[in-house]
């Protein structure tokens, strides 16, 4: 797997440097965002992992969070509604406004707007943790509203974004497909997304893809891998990559 990743990071023009010492992303925020008060965009919210890890980095932040999945939604509202700084939102973020199925899973945090694959492992597996069937894993199919984050800026005068980041399980691309505006006008500072190795979903997006809609404006400063050993041992199921504006 880590030749193979060299492979891909080579091929879009990077190569792999080992540090002495580690830098984390949340390193790399630190040192790239000096202000105070931050504005991060929150995509793919979930139940707030990613609000917490950020408060901790810059308590002062302000930080618009995007979860369609109701139930994670609730909870989501219930821990940071008290938080006038955090801004909550029950919609996704694409490249169009418009009401879109939505197919929420038994874990919420595989939830997503492309449909389950029956033929992964990994469902297999987690279908068989819920003590369900593969086709119950996908609990519930909810319409939900869906806009651009250009829209979204541009109706709540947010003229530049420190961080934004999307964890949407293969929705990535039309989330920057609806940031274009605000990614050709250099506004966002740095991203961070997830791309998915596993074919959990009938439909993936890779590096490549990302990479389209940011090699002119944006450049790879990070990879970090996610493992579950819990599962497969050492299995790499996606990465988390890290972009620094030009």
């Amino acid at each position: 797997m880590k030749i193979l990743i060299k492979k891909i990071i080579n091929r879009l023009g990077y190569d792999i440097i080992r540090k002495e010492k580690k830098v984390s992303f949340d390193d790399i925020l630190k040192i790239n965002i000096k202000k105070s008060s931050p504005i991060i965009i929150d995509v793919g919210a979930n139940e707030g992992q990613s609000i917490i890890r950020f408060r901790k980095k810059f308590p002062n932040s302000i930080i618009h969070s995007f979860e369609p999945n109701f139930e994670a939604f609730k909870l989501l509202k219930r821990n940071f509604d008290h938080d006038s700084n955090i801004i909550i939102n029950n919609k996704a973020l694409g490249d169009i406004n418009e009401k879109k199925n939505f197919y929420e899973t038994k874990k919420t945090t595989h939830s997503s707007f492309n449909k389950i694959n029956n033929k992964s492992e990994w469902i297999k597996i987690r279908s068989k943790e819920y003590n369900t069937t593969i086709a119950g894993y996908t609990e519930n199919e909810r319409e939900v509203e869906v806009i651009t984050l250009d829209e979204y800026c541009n109706e709540n005068n947010l003229n530049n974004i420190d961080l934004l980041k999307i964890d949407t399980q293969g929705y990535e691309e039309e989330v920057l497909n609806g940031s274009k505006n605000l990614i050709k006008e250099n506004k966002i500072k740095l991203i961070e997304t997830e791309v998915m190795l596993d074919d959990v979903y009938q439909r993936n997006i890779s590096i490549f893809d990302i990479e389209k809609n940011l090699q002119k404006t944006h450049r790879l400063i990070g990879i970090k891998k996610k493992k579950f050993n819990n599962i497969y041992e050492g299995y790499v199921f996606s990465l988390d990559l890290m972009y620094l504006k030009k």
